[in-house]
């Protein structure tokens, strides 16, 4: 406990004019380098792909029951609506496989307790 004195520091200085605003804005690069930083930004990219993903399948809704049945096939109010319907689709699709993949990143795949159990030298 004597030394512990001795070892703690405590100057302060004063920050620079001006530069306490800019050093305020700009992003701790340690905490999103570090495993619980890099967690939070891949839940936040599962979070926008199902929400991608949601908005797509209302579009695509949307898009097919706007195609009147009396119009002609052919014509270009009913192949507009056609490639609408189908983009959508396919951005859905992606966004949705996208969610899919990034849920199975944050949960870690294999990683229950009854893999991990046998994993550990029991197989």
């Amino acid at each position: 406990m004597a030394e512990f004195p001795s070892k703690v520091s405590t100057r302060t200085s004063s920050p620079a004019q001006g530069g306490a605003a800019v050093s305020a804005l700009r992003p701790d690069l340690g905490f999103v380098r570090s495993s619980l930083g890099a967690l939070m930004l891949l839940q936040l990219l599962m979070i926008f792909n199902v929400g991608a993903t949601l908005l797509y399948i209302t579009a695509f809704i949307t898009c097919s029951a706007s195609v009147e049945l009396t119009s002609l096939k052919g014509t270009r109010r009913y192949n507009q609506q056609a490639a609408a319907s189908f983009f959508s689709c396919l951005v859905m699709i992606a966004y949705g496989v996208s969610a899919f993949f990034s849920f199975q990143a944050w949960r870690g795949v294999g990683s229950n307790a009854a893999t991990s159990q046998m994993a550990g030298g029991y197989a």
